[in-house]
């Protein structure tokens, strides 16, 4: 089977108040190991593995370079993105492309990404012959705030109609996607089971850290918590520095590790000076996927404070890492933290509710341990990179026949 996965927004472009329209892109194709690390791409070689041909389409401004293949055959193609102005294409690729690409044309199916990617319509278009399937993994499920609810609701009262007939299938890759679709017109009857997006679970895994922890000047059985994600005010990593300073009348020698950047970096440094924790928190910038792995198994606890969220990446690393989560309970993030079994999920978002969430696990060495082995349980049998990659598989092989 020939597969073709279109997804051009490869990685998220970093928005700043002085850069909304010519916002950074993170280049990805410089570095073979990150470009094989990426998810998608992981997928796709989960697809070779099986003896399919698989392809990857990304926009050509997150590659460095022209087509790669990995050691594993898949594909990985640029597609040229035009209309750079006055949205960036990491926020909006418009890649026409598409429309004479030759992986779409040789393929037995197409994956796309997201209902409103004009990557989706493009396709679309593109699998012209009726027996060239279109499949949509779709993660979002809500509309985009002002200025981009605009853009959405023209596309849906344009392209929309013919997208959802055009879509052979829609797999929602949260379960709240599900209800988003059938907004959308897509039929119950093409709705197919939720497929999450998946993780190496091999790699990301429980494990002795190989790093000594010097660089953190931290001793070594000093209660760790770990938060991973962009410096941005809807993923509350202010209420995470806040629910340090809370814990640590309970737990003094708690420690905080943020991994990540964005417009709050300085604001956060700022922060965490006047709540007096300068030797209690450290925000870090990016590492490698061994260094993560680490900084995961370091950690007694995996935080997610976010004030609006998705499916963050972070909750599954850490849950394949055998690490419980606290979370607060927004976007999809119960369809990976099972409250009471891999961790704790709060609708309650104050300080006090989560500083006291992660104290019940500093404090219960033995449920702490019981959270992360059943979070590493649901992260093999439900998010390990083979379960999705077979339960894609069969959608596939379906639609094709």
């Amino acid at each position: 089977m020939n597969v073709t996965f279109v997804d051009p927004i490869a990685a998220t472009a970093n928005l700043t108040r002085s850069a909304i329209f010519r916002p950074n892109v993170p280049t990805i194709g410089s570095d073979p190991r990150s470009l094989q690390e990426m998810k998608l791409v992981e997928l796709a070689t989960q697809f070779a593995r099986r003896g399919d041909h698989a392809t990857v389409l990304f926009g050509d401004m997150f590659l460095d370079g022209g087509e790669r293949t990995t050691p594993e055959g898949v594909r990985i193609v640029p597609v040229n993105t035009v209309m750079r102005f006055p949205f960036h294409p990491g926020l909006l690729p418009m890649a026409p492309g598409l429309l004479r690409h030759p992986a779409l044309r040789d393929a037995d199916v197409i994956q796309v990404s997201e209902f409103h990617q004009p990557s989706t319509f493009l396709s679309c278009v593109a699998a012209q012959d009726p027996s060239v399937p279109v499949v949509l993994w779709q993660e979002t499920f809500r509309h985009m705030r002002f200025p981009g609810s605009l853009y959405q609701g023209m596309y849906e009262s344009t392209v929309g109609p013919y997208v959802c007939r055009r879509l052979q299938r829609f797999i929602p890759r949260t379960t709240k996607a599900r209800g988003y679709l059938r907004q959308l017109g897509a039929a119950e009857g093409r709705i197919a089971p939720w497929v999450p997006t998946g993780i190496d679970v091999s790699a990301f895994a429980p494990r002795v850290p190989r790093g000594g922890g010097d660089d953190l000047e931290w001793a070594g059985d000093d209660p760790l918590l770990l938060l991973v994600g962009r410096l941005h005010t809807t993923k509350g990593v202010d209420v995470a520095i806040r629910v340090v300073k809370w814990v640590q009348r309970r737990i003094p020698d708690v420690r905080l590790i943020i991994r990540g950047s964005g417009p709050e970096h300085d604001a956060l440094v700022r922060l965490a000076k006047e709540q007096n924790l300068e030797g209690s928190v450290r925000i870090i910038g990016r590492r490698s996927r061994d260094e993560m792995i680490d900084l995961y198994n370091r950690a007694d606890v995996v935080l997610c404070t976010s004030r609006a969220d998705l499916m963050p990446f972070s909750l599954m690393e850490g849950s394949a890492c055998g690490r419980p989560c606290v979370a607060t309970d927004v976007g999809a993030i119960r369809d990976i933290v099972v409250d009471g079994q891999t961790g704790i999920v709060l609708h309650d978002q104050s300080v006090e509710a989560i500083g006291a969430a992660v104290c019940s696990l500093l404090e219960d060495e033995e449920r702490r341990n019981a959270l992360g082995a059943g979070a590493r349980r649901r992260a093999e049998e439900t998010f390990a990179l083979p379960v999705v990659a077979e339960r894609l598989h069969e959608v596939y092989e379906d639609v094709a026949a």
